[in-house]
């Protein structure tokens, strides 16, 4: 979330929407108790959510408790009437996500110290917001970095469990997760998924961890041919234009790369008034490619 700050200080017209972790009590604490601390280069979370925060009061100046858009289970975060009509609802967190985050958030508190320092990154992400984009026949699921958890009241199952017989299939599958094994499940392609939808996703990268993995792909493409990555999961190597921060790096460290090393691009549009089960059109732009092309170069 690193400039998201900056970024919703500049779009004046944006509203702010965020996890409904944020309104329990105990958030605001544990944010207070983070504030005094000496954070790594690069800033923080809590940094983030700081600036975030003085730009609503900013924006609401007759309350005293200026606040963000809380997104929560089946909550509508925005709806557009006139034709074409157009909504966006939140499907999750659960309120059982909320409480776990919060329990957990509590343990996180940090201990006194002048050692930088960076707050812990929680997982699984049970507070994640996965969102659902309508308009008119057209259904996208937006997955965020949501996991399959066993306990049925977190996760994915929470929210297969929370649709309707009569809710319509999503066209469009952002992938959860950066496509790892721990957002899939069978249920969430089988009840909330048309069949062969348009899947994509973005890389992680971070010491051997590549996701996603070749495996990952392939088990993608299991359920849908059309599936793409906005990049392939592969760091680069370091280079800078001044060769002697270039041979410094090089001499300090056992390996040095850009991760991630490259970026791209996947657009999907159609046109609003095509019937729904027609097929989107896909665009690649920098390093994007499809997962079909990426399994067989990575073998």
């Amino acid at each position: 979330m690193q400039g998201i700050g900056d970024v919703f200080q500049q779009a004046r017209a944006a509203v702010f929407i965020c996890t409904a972790a944020v309104r329990e009590s105990d958030f605001s604490n544990v944010l207070g108790a983070w504030s005094g601390t000496r954070f790594l280069a690069g800033g923080s979370g809590v940094d983030e959510l700081h600036r975030v925060f003085e730009e609503l009061k900013k924006r609401q100046p007759d309350t005293r408790y200026p606040t963000p858009r809380l997104a929560s289970v089946n909550k509508l975060l925005w709806e557009r009437l006139n034709k074409p009509s157009a909504r966006v609802t939140a499907l999750s967190p659960s309120d059982a996500a909320v409480m776990t985050t919060m329990a957990r958030l509590r343990l996180a508190a940090p201990k006194s110290s002048g050692a930088r320092r960076r707050i812990p990154n929680l997982k699984p992400n049970d507070a994640s917001v996965v969102l659902s984009v309508e308009v008119e026949q057209h259904h996208v699921l937006l997955g965020a970095d949501l996991e399959v958890r066993q306990d049925r009241g977190l996760g994915w199952m929470a929210i297969v469990d929370g649709i309707g017989v009569e809710t319509a299939r999503h066209q469009v599958f952002k992938v959860a997760h950066h496509g790892s094994p721990n957002a899939d499940h069978d249920e969430v392609w089988s009840r909330m998924l048309m069949p062969r939808p348009w899947a994509a996703t973005t890389p992680f990268v971070s010491g051997d961890v590549r996701l996603p993995s070749v495996n990952d792909c392939r088990r993608i493409l299991t359920r849908t041919p059309n599936a793409y990555l906005t990049a392939p999961p592969q760091p680069s190597r370091f280079r800078d234009p001044n060769r002697t921060v270039e041979k410094t790096v090089n001499e300090a460290t056992v390996s040095a790369h850009f991760v991630p090393g490259k970026y791209g691009q996947v657009r999907l549009r159609k046109r609003i008034e095509q019937p729904a089960e027609t097929a989107w059109r896909v665009e690649l732009f920098g390093h994007a490619l499809s997962m079909e092309d990426y399994a067989p170069i990575a073998r």
